[in-house]
């Protein structure tokens, strides 16, 4: 698989004003949004995504210019965020998405010390052509030039969002992975828009803390903590926790957790052996190893090894 590095013109780092679709005469107005960090790459012309999150210090206040084309799908993972454009106010919960399309409007932004936020970011045309039919749902307000629309929290945006957010924060991103990832997460939107998207069933509080858990869980591939630690260390009891994980992201602790460990596996082997990748994920067998890795994707981790080998 291809690997997929930030792109050249929106670096990894201190969020910029490019990244952030702001005018040229507006850098000195807004140098506060320097305590902002990002990760952003191009998947294709007219799509890309970009995780932003706040310092763990410093609440940022900004009023900017959107100088974006595109239609931003978005979720807040972590922390507190507002917008106000055009006097319509965006104040999401942690788990909430929200679709936006302002070009060339000014707003006010507000964004918390533990912000975290992903933002896929697609243009009209490309958007039409990926969702065909469903870009009906939108289209009134695209033509109209404004869109600012919440979509409740429910395990299909915050999972996918959580996803994506993991694959972005890979140092090397698997360019197929982290394209599905956002495709996914495209999707789990669209659901939301024609009332597809699950009622929430947990609380706000409930939702920090499986997404906590989740980054928790993901922390170490070589050393996941039990259960029983898992739900000390959260402050929820192992019957929500496993609960929470299934309605949340969809899926179990388990599984959740074997997923990125075998993605994690896929990346290494292009430059370790097979025997160095399963001892980096915590395998002391390799037949466990192999096994694990050929029911996630089908084959033999020997086989994807001898794809980089010359």
């Amino acid at each position: 698989m291809e690997r997929i590095r930030p792109s050249s013109g929106h670096p990894t780092g201190e969020a910029t004003t490019r990244m952030l679709g702001l005018c040229e005469d507006e850098r000195e107005a807004v140098g506060t949004l320097s305590g902002l960090r990002s990760r952003c790459f191009d998947l294709r012309p007219g799509l890309a995504v970009t995780l932003y999150g706040g310092n763990g210090r410093d609440e940022i206040r900004a009023t900017l210019r959107n100088t974006s084309e595109n239609i931003h799908f978005c979720c807040l993972l972590r922390g507190a965020s507002e917008a106000v454009i055009r006097n319509h106010l965006a104040a999401p919960a942690v788990g909430e998405g929200y679709v936006v399309f302002a070009p060339g409007e000014d707003f006010s932004a507000r964004y918390g010390p533990t912000y975290r936020h992903i933002d896929l970011m697609v243009a009209p045309d490309v958007l039409a052509d990926l969702v065909g039919d469903d870009f009906d749902q939108i289209r009134p307000e695209v033509e109209n030039g404004f869109i600012m629309r919440a979509l409740h929290a429910g395990h299909r945006t915050v999972g996918a969002a959580a996803e994506l957010a993991s694959q972005l924060e890979e140092e090397h991103s698997e360019r197929l992975f982290l394209y599905a990832a956002a495709l996914k997460f495209l999707g789990a939107h669209f659901c939301g828009t024609r009332g597809g998207a699950l009622k929430p069933t947990l609380s706000p509080r409930e939702r920090q803390r499986l997404l906590a858990a989740r980054d928790r869980l993901l922390l170490d591939l070589s050393a996941p903590p039990t259960i029983a630690e898992l739900a000390r260390e959260i402050g929820l009891n192992q019957l929500k926790l496993k609960q929470g994980f299934k309605t949340l992201f969809g899926t179990s602790i388990y599984a959740l957790f074997q997923r990125h460990r075998m993605e994690r596996a896929c990346a290494l082997l292009r430059t370790h052996s097979v025997t160095e990748t399963a001892l980096t994920l915590g395998y002391s067998n390799l037949s466990h190893f192999s096994t694990a890795y050929r029911k996630q994707f089908g084959d033999l981790p020997r086989n994807e090894r001898k794809k980089y080998v010359a």
